[in-house]
C-alpha cells in the first residue's frame, strides 16, 4: 500500500510538472485574419499552412515568391525594409488584423569582427528595422486586443560568438519585444526562441562537421509551426529552444 502511494505521488508530481509547461487553448482560429511576414519559405510557409487549415485567414508580406502558392493564402510582394512597400500592402488587408507574425529573417555566420558591413547592414536592417517597421506601420490595422507574435532566435537569449551579428539582432528582438509589451499593454505580446529548423535559413553557410552536429537537434518547420500556433493559442507568452535537452518549453 505504500509503494502504491509512493507511485501515485510520483506520478501526480510529474504531471504537474508536465502541465506546467503545456499551453491551453485559449484562442480559436476560426476566420481570424493573420499576417506572416517571411511566409514564402520555410518556418513560416509551415505556419500558413496550418493556420489555413485552422480555418484563419492568411496574407503573407515577402519578397520571395513562396515555394508553393497555398489556396486562402493572399500574397503580397513586399519588402519589409522599405515602409513605402508596407502601407501598399497593409492597403490591400480590407479586414482588421488579429493576429501579426513577425517571422522574417535572414542568416549571416562569423564572430563579431569577421561579418562585412553589408552582412551588418542586411542582418539590422531585416531582422531589426523590418520588424519596427511592420510594427510601427501595422498598428493602425491591429485589432486593440491583437496578439503579436515576435520570432527571436535561441541566439537572443545567450549571445553567441558566432553568428554573433545574427545573435545580436535577435537579442534587440527580445528587448523590443519588452518595450512593446511595457508601451502598448492592450496588446498580447508572445516571443518565440527557436533553435535548429530544417530550414535554407539553417543550412545557409553551414557544412561539413558543424553541419552534422546541427542536424542532430534540427527540427522540421511542421513541428516549430504546431508549437507556434500552441503559443499563439494560449495564454503562454514564450516558445523557447532548451538546448542541452534538445526540447521546447512554454513561459
Amino acid at each position: 500500500m505504500v509503494k502504491l502511494v509512493y507511485t501515485l505521488a510520483l506520478g501526480a508530481s510529474a504531471a504537474r510538472r508536465e502541465s506546467s509547461s503545456l499551453s491551453i487553448p485559449t484562442m480559436n482560429l476560426e476566420n481570424k485574419t493573420i499576417l506572416i511576414t517571411g511566409a514564402a519559405s520555410g518556418i513560416g510557409h509551415a505556419l500558413a499552412k496550418l493556420l489555413i487549415k485552422k480555418g484563419a485567414k492568411v496574407i503573407s508580406f515577402d519578397i520571395k515568391e513562396p515555394l508553393t502558392h497555398l489556396e486562402n493564402v493572399q500574397y503580397e510582394k513586399v519588402d519589409i525594409i522599405k515602409s513605402s512597400q508596407i502601407k501598399r500592402g497593409l492597403a490591400k488587408i480590407k479586414e482588421p488584423i488579429d493576429i501579426l507574425i513577425n517571422n522574417a529573417g535572414v542568416m549571416r555566420r562569423g564572430m563579431l569582427l569577421e561579418n562585412s558591413e553589408e552582412d551588418f547592414d542586411l542582418l539590422f536592417d531585416v531582422q531589426v528595422k523590418g520588424t519596427w517597421l511592420m510594427l510601427k506601420y501595422a498598428k493602425n490595422k491591429l485589432i486593440n486586443n491583437a496578439t503579436i507574435l515576435q520570432m527571436s532566435s535561441r541566439h537572443g537569449l545567450s549571445l553567441p560568438a558566432d553568428p554573433a551579428i545574427y545573435g545580436l539582432c535577435n537579442n534587440m528582438i527580445h528587448e523590443m519585444s519588452k518595450i512593446l509589451k511595457d508601451s502598448y499593454p492592450h496588446y498580447k505580446v508572445k516571443v518565440a526562441y527557436p533553435g535548429p529548423i530544417e530550414t535554407e535559413l539553417s543550412k545557409y553557410d553551414c557544412d561539413g562537421e558543424a553541419w552534422e552536429e546541427k542536424k542532430k537537434k534540427m527540427h522540421a518547420p511542421n513541428f516549430i509551426a504546431e508549437k507556434l500556433v500552441e503559443l499563439i493559442t494560449s495564454e503562454k507568452i514564450k516558445l523557447i529552444f532548451n538546448e542541452e535537452k534538445n526540447e521546447y518549453y512554454f513561459e
